[in-house]
């Protein structure tokens, strides 16, 4: 018999603001698929998908949507790490950001402990970086990999200029996020080398785009 999916009972609890629930049903998921990385792919984020649709629709309130949002960054940073058994090699480096006027960093925090299960060493800016301050810092580091988020478009001009100017420096970028989700090919369209629909394809596109 299929194994009934966890998603429908963590949405309800982070609507319910059932923390305690919420928390014991991504351990439980962390427990069975002992990968962090899957929790976050195959539970965090459909379930936070679902509640942004039930906000969107009118069926729950800012409130309530932010108070789901509080409980899983809290959930996001309970969980342990599960660190890979085969790790990128020492020294992979990564700078995330969300930049513009862009500050939804959920995303990049899920990816950012992702990354570092897979054994990236990674620098996490936020959110609302200005573009010229992302170049400026990667400038003077040895970044193998740039990524930035987007959960709604009017960042998408911020994030064209500054994929534009970190590829003119021979680095790879990698993007993601809900803006991205919605809207096939617009990945292309901003010029990066790729697109993370959640944080396991994400990791996987990392080491693709540091090994050409």
């Amino acid at each position: 018999m299929p194994r009934r999916s966890p998603v429908p009972g963590l949405v309800e609890s982070l609507v319910g603001g059932d923390e305690s629930r919420a928390l014991a049903i991504a351990e439980e998921s962390l427990r069975r698929t002992r990968s962090r990385m899957a929790v976050f792919a195959d539970l965090i984020q459909p379930a936070q998908y679902e509640i942004g649709e039930l906000w969107y629709s009118g069926r729950i309130g800012v409130a309530v949507e932010h108070r789901a949002t509080a409980i899983v960054e809290s959930i996001v940073a309970a969980l342990a790490p599960t660190p890979s058994s085969r790790p990128v090699p020492r020294g992979s480096s990564c700078v995330l950001a969300a930049v513009g006027d862009e500050q939804h960093v959920l995303g990049l925090r899920v990816l950012q402990l992702a990354l570092e299960d897979d054994g990236w060493s990674v620098e996490q800016l936020g959110g609302r970086t200005p573009v010229d301050d992302l170049l400026a810092f990667v400038a003077q580091r040895r970044t193998a990999l740039v990524g930035l988020s987007a959960s709604y478009l009017p960042s998408i001009r911020a994030i064209r200029q500054s994929v534009e100017q970190v590829k003119a420096r021979r680095i790879p970028v990698l993007v993601g996020g809900a803006a991205f989700n919605r809207v096939p090919g617009l990945w292309r369209r901003v010029g990066a080398d790729g697109h993370g629909v959640d944080a396991r394809v994400s990791v996987v596109l990392a080491r693709r785009l540091v090994a050409r």
